[in-house]
């Protein structure tokens, strides 16, 4: 067979959104036009509905807050939609698709939902339990824990030193670095180390700037879902195939059956 008659691999567009990120990006939208236009108290039941209250964790109905602790179980995912702003909102959706579509479609629908959600609660996590007393009654909005797991879990396929057999094999089809070897790659480690840097800078500097602490960057949280989708999407990831059809430690080719 001459070079002329091997079959060239269809290329998927370069800008093609996942139909997932589109759906997530669509129920944020749909919350923040609610928080825009639906006026002053829907605002309010929303946010005290939704918002993520360290209180309900540790001093139930403290401030009189509905709910107690179940309603702050659910609130460790609902949170992760409202935003305070536009600019809050947008900045976030244009994070989620520029992180999340390759993480989406290297996982599929679900294992993303999967890992998008978890990294979402995990921010919120981390966020509740580093707060403050003082901070208890200060409402935690936001996907940020979201997309910035999607960031972490990028990381481990994302960097050209992380391709084993084929130089020119798109970033869905790199096998995933295994944790354990991290440390041991130089990008992905500068690219931690920078993440964490700016969180440390927003979350020293953020109070002094901004002059509220509804406006106070969550930075917490954003490096609570930034190692748990670093962590996570090894656990989440569908193993590959091997040429013989079984999970194998071998490359994502051809033959990869992702169905």
């Amino acid at each position: 067979m001459s070079a002329h008659d091997t079959p060239s691999r269809p290329r998927e567009p370069a800008f093609r959104v996942p139909p997932v990120i589109i759906g997530v990006a669509a129920v944020i939208l749909v919350f923040q036009l609610l928080m825009q236009f639906g006026g002053a108290p829907l605002a309010l039941v929303l946010i005290v509905e939704m918002a993520l209250f360290p209180a309900r964790f540790f001093a139930e109905n403290m401030g009189g807050l509905p709910g107690g602790l179940g309603q702050g179980i659910f609130s460790l995912v609902s949170y992760g939609f409202l935003h305070g702003g536009w600019s809050h909102c947008l900045i976030n959706l244009a994070w989620l698709l520029a992180f999340g579509a390759p993480v989406a479609r290297r996982l599929g629908a679900r294992r993303f939902l999967a890992l998008y959600l978890a990294c979402v609660v995990a921010g919120g996590l981390v966020q509740v339990f580093s707060a403050g007393e003082n901070s208890w009654l200060v409402p935690i909005i936001g996907a940020s824990a979201g997309v910035s797991g999607m960031l972490g879990a990028a990381a481990r396929f994302a960097f050209p030193e992380t391709r084993w057999l084929d130089p020119a094999t798109a970033a869905q089809r790199r096998r995933l670095l295994p944790i354990l070897e991290v440390p041991k790659r130089r990008p992905v480690m500068m690219f931690i180390g920078v993440w964490v840097v700016i969180n440390l800078v927003f979350g020293l500097v953020g109070p002094l700037t901004t002059g509220t602490m509804l406006a106070n960057i969550a930075w917490q949280a954003h490096l609570g879902g930034f190692f748990a989708g670093l962590l996570l999407i090894g656990l989440v990831e569908k193993p590959p195939l091997s040429s013989s059809g079984g999970p194998g430690n071998v490359d994502y080719g051809d033959w990869k059956d992702r169905a």
